[in-house]
């Protein structure tokens, strides 16, 4: 969650550093194509790096799995387990 009395640009930055886009970043360099990326957090995914990891699933056609507080998200081809509901 990003505060509203922050600029534009702020808010970017600070989106860009959420832990679970470099850990998937991380994954794509290091992991072969073939093995799925697994994430595990203590915090819920919020809806940026949502929409993100569903994208990044599918225009690099991974299988992405993400544990947050309450619930497994399997991400492929552009969707969620969850369907958008968590």
């Amino acid at each position: 969650m990003i505060a509203v009395d922050v600029d534009e640009e702020e808010k970017e930055q600070a989106l860009l550093a959420h832990s679970e886009k470099m850990a998937i970043a991380f994954g794509l360099i290091s992991l072969p194509p073939n093995l799925p990326i697994h994430i595990m957090k203590n915090l819920r995914v919020c809806e940026d790096c949502h929409s993100a990891i569903k994208l990044i699933s599918k225009l690099w056609n991974r299988e992405i799995i993400v544990r947050d507080r309450s619930r497994f998200h399997h991400f492929q081809d552009g969707a969620c387990s969850c369907n958008d509901f968590w």
